[in-house]
């Protein structure tokens, strides 16, 4: 692999390629047609953008790579991920999307960029004026194409797909497997299927039965390690009653609703990753596509209408190596078994108390925090449920936050820098070397 790209991702803050990088970017580059099914969280989006990045020709004018998302959200944090990559090759990307002031981007595009990234919708627009040119495009990519085909985005796509050349290579992504997503694909597309319709196994999943959701919604923030937070309701009224009930308690919430113009969304999104808001209550439409870290649980006050639903919700946690948790509220375990055959019930204690009134100031949680290296990893077959278990025999659960699993090691941040550790500790029956690292 071209050694200049190694050499990125140590700019984007990755310290190793995640599987799907490992296998998708030489695939790319050997100009494959591929479907990538992989958890969210997987680094999916460095693992098409920086060998579709790679093949461009900078000394040409022309766009060569399309970039389709289902929401605005999405398609602008894919932009600020170009942003880092493409100076590395003098190559130019630009966003379109809808709800922003269209000419600023026909002027954007007047610059002739090598890369569009944009909306079904505002795409079309712009095609139809004849803004911008695909008939010497090298590359489509359709970033959560499954989310795609469920919002009605589908023949908005076909358009698009009218004016590209015959041929084209094309790279679809998704965390879920959805059989119309193919149909867009060449017939000589190459399957790499990372996951099985299922949940990261670094999301820990939990469930509460209640007949009261806002009282124990209530109590469940209060007694969680919580960093940042989403809850879901499948309703925008639901979103905006459920965060005006946590301002009124002194939390930083806020609705996050399809419904917003798009600038008051863009502005929610930057507090809540700034961590000047807490909690974001959101309906599937609004959050869907976001990549953000440090959200620590996700809460499922309304349960998902299906399996996809709850697997792209989940998936807005344990992004980047970290873990998470899910928590379903539910009446009865009936209902709950129809997500997870390996959810439990979730315990709660109530000693440790979570302040949601101030901000969450990530560099100060970091200068408080302590990592450590546990000596076993991938190829010892261990598992962030094991790690996790383990370390529960010597701490707090409160007390573990970030957790990674390498191919011979295994790093974990912990909140406390107090903590008393062990030279050794016990995995899966043998014990492994524990140190602080370096």
């Amino acid at each position: 692999m071209n050694e200049n790209i190694r050499n990125i991702f140590g700019t984007t803050g990755f310290t190793e390629m995640s599987e799907v990088q490992k296998q998708a970017i030489p695939a790319i580059l050997d100009g494959k047609s591929l479907f990538i099914q992989a958890k969210t969280g997987a680094g999916k989006t460095y693992a098409y953008l920086v060998p579709s990045v790679a093949c461009v020709d900078p000394q040409s004018n022309d766009t060569q790579v399309l970039i389709i998302a289902p929401t605005r959200e999405l398609a602008v944090q894919i932009g600020e991920s170009a942003d880092r990559i493409c100076p590395h090759f003098n190559v130019h990307p630009v966003v379109c999307i809808g709800g922003l002031d269209i000419d600023r981007q026909i002027n954007a595009l007047r610059h002739r960029p090598h890369i569009i990234i944009g909306t079904p919708g505002r795409l079309n627009d712009l095609l139809q004026q004849d803004r911008i040119k695909l008939n010497q495009l090298r590359m489509i990519i359709m970033d959560e194409a499954d989310q795609i085909i469920s919002t009605g985005q589908k023949e908005e796509v076909h358009t698009l797909l009218t004016h590209v050349p015959s041929g084209i290579q094309m790279v679809a992504l998704s965390a879920t497997s959805h059989e119309e997503v193919m149909q867009f694909l060449p017939d000589n597309t190459e399957k790499l299927i990372l996951h099985e319709n299922r949940i990261n196994e670094r999301i820990d999943v939990r469930y509460v039965i209640t007949e009261n959701r806002q009282e124990i919604l209530l109590h469940l923030l209060q007694h969680l390690p919580v960093t940042t937070a989403i809850v879901f309701t499948n309703y925008k009224e639901d979103a905006n009653q459920i965060s005006e009930l946590l301002q009124n308690n002194r939390i930083l919430s806020s609705a996050f609703s399809s419904y917003f113009e798009e600038k008051k969304r863009l502005s929610i999104l930057k507090q809540f990753k700034d961590g000047k808001i807490r909690v974001l209550v959101a309906t599937d439409a609004a959050a869907r596509g976001l990549d953000i870290s440090d959200v620590s649980h996700i809460i499922h006050y309304d349960l998902p209408m299906d399996i996809q639903t709850f697997i792209h919700r989940s998936g807005r946690s344990a992004h980047q190596g970290d873990t998470g948790m899910t928590i379903l509220m539910g009446k009865d375990e009936k209902q709950i078994s129809t997500y997870s055959d390996t959810c439990t019930p979730l315990s709660i204690d109530e000693t440790y108390v979570c302040d949601l009134s101030t901000p969450y100031n990530k560099q100060e949680t970091q200068n408080n925090t302590l990592k450590i290296r546990i000596h076993a990893g991938r190829k010892d077959k261990i598992r962030p449920k094991d790690v996790i278990g383990a370390l529960c025999t010597i701490m707090n659960f409160n007390d573990i936050g970030t957790l990674e699993i390498q191919d011979t090691f295994s790093s974990v941040i912990l909140l406390k820098r107090d903590i008393t550790l062990p030279q050794r500790i016990t995995i899966k029956g043998k014990s492994r070397k524990l140190s602080l690292w370096d």
